[in-house]
C-alpha cells in the first residue's frame, strides 16, 4: 500500500454495499463502523472515504483538523500497519478517532512508544441488554415501566411503522422538536435535526426501519434503527414531544418489541429466539442531560473509545 496515492471522496448512498461489507469484517457494534451513522453525520464531520485495497478508511475534516477512523476490512494486521505508516509519513502526525480498546493493541504492537491515547468519553456508545429494554422488568426499571404504562393509560395512542405515507408527519414533528428545543443555537441539536431529516428522507435506501406513536392521531414520537452487526440493534434516532408524559419510555419499549418481530420474520429466526441481544443507543455527545437519560436505562457497557495521537 505504501507509495500509492490515497483518493478520498464524499460518502454517497451508492457506497453503501462496499462500506457495509468491509465494516462487517471485524463485527464491531460501535456506531462508528456503521454505514448509516457515517452517512447521517457526514456533513457534521465533513467526512470523506477511501477504498484502499481490502480496507475502508474514513477521514474527518472538522474545523480543528483532519482525523481518521481506524481502517478496517479484509486486509491483515501488517497491511493496516503499512497504511497507517504511509499516512504518518505523509502528514508527520496522525489523530485517530473512536479507537476501541481492542484496537489499542494494534498501536502497541506496531507503534509502541510513538503514540498516546486519550479517553474520548463523549464518543462512548451506550450498550444495553435488549431483553431488559423490551420488558422493563425488575426494580431498577420500575420508574421507566411506570412512565411507559402511564403513557398507555393517559392517552388515546397507537403504534405504527414508518412508511412513505407518514414520513411527512415525522418530518413535521422533527421541525417541531427543533423549534421547541432551540436547536438553531446548539451545534449538536441542529446537526441531529439535519441527520434525522436525512434518515427519514432515505429510509428505504439506507435499509432502515422506523416506528411512531400517535396520540389522538398526531405523531408525538418516532424511532429509527437497524441491525448493525450479528447481535446488536443500533437505534439511530429517537424523538418524542415531552409534554406527552412517558412518550420516550413507551416509544422505546414498543419499538424494540416491534423490531424484534420484524427482524425475526425477515431473517427467518425461530419463535422464541431473539433477533438481537444488545441495543446500541449511540453516544451522548457530551450533553449532560442526555448522559443522565442514557445512564438511567442501565447500560451493561459504556463502550470506551479513545483518541490516538501518532507523532
Amino acid at each position: 500500500m505504501a507509495g500509492n496515492e490515497i483518493i478520498f471522496k464524499d460518502i454517497e448512498l451508492s457506497d453503501s454495499a462496499w462500506i457495509r461489507e468491509l465494516f462487517s469484517v471485524p463485527d464491531f457494534n460501535s456506531e462508528d463502523y456503521n454505514f448509516t451513522y457515517q452517512y447521517l453525520w457526514k456533513n457534521t464531520f465533513k467526512s470523506k472515504v477511501a477504498w484502499i485495497g481490502d480496507l475502508v478508511l474514513v477521514q474527518y475534516n472538522m474545523d480543528h483538523g483532519q482525523n481518521y477512523l481506524m481502517p478496517v476490512g479484509r486486509a491483515d494486521d501488517w497491511q493496516v500497519a503499512d497504511l497507517v505508516s504511509s499516512l504518518f509519513a505523509e502528514n508527520g502526525k496522525l489523530v485517530f478517532y473512536g479507537v476501541l480498546p481492542q484496537q489499542l493493541e494494534f498501536f502497541e504492537k506496531h507503534f509502541s512508544g510513538k503514540y498516546t491515547a486519550e479517553l474520548f468519553r463523549m464518543g462512548a456508545d451506550y450498550i444495553y441488554d435488549a431483553e431488559s429494554l423490551k420488558t422493563l422488568r425488575g426494580k431498577k426499571y420500575q420508574s421507566k415501566r411506570n412512565f411507559a404504562n402511564g403513557f398507555r393509560r393517559l392517552y388515546n395512542w397507537r403504534f405504527e411503522s414508518i412508511t412513505e405515507k407518514n414520513v411527512p408527519e415525522c418530518l413535521a414533528m422533527n421541525d417541531e422538536w427543533c423549534r421547541r428545543g432551540g436547536c438553531n443555537g446548539d451545534f449538536w441539536k441542529s446537526n441531529e435535526f439535519c441527520a434525522t431529516r436525512v434518515a427519514l428522507n432515505n429510509l428505504k435506501a439506507l435499509g432502515l426501519d422506523g416506528g411512531l406513536l400517535r396520540v389522538d392521531g398526531k405523531v408525538v414520537a418516532f424511532s429509527i434503527a437497524e441491525k448493525t452487526n450479528s447481535n446488536t440493534l443500533i437505534v439511530h434516532i429517537e424523538k418524542a414531544l415531552t409534554e406527552y408524559r412517558g412518550a420516550y419510555q413507551a416509544m422505546s419499549q414498543e419499538f424494540l418489541n416491534y423490531m424484534d418481530g420484524v427482524l425475526r420474520e425477515r431473517e427467518n429466526i425461530p419463535e422464541g429466539t431473539p433477533a438481537f441481544t444488545l441495543v446500541n443507543r449511540e453516544d451522548d455527545s457530551g450533553d449532560e442531560n442526555l448522559r443522565k437519560a442514557k445512564l438511567e436505562y442501565h447500560p451493561i457497557e459504556i463502550k470506551e473509545k479513545y483518541l490516538v495521537f501518532l507523532k
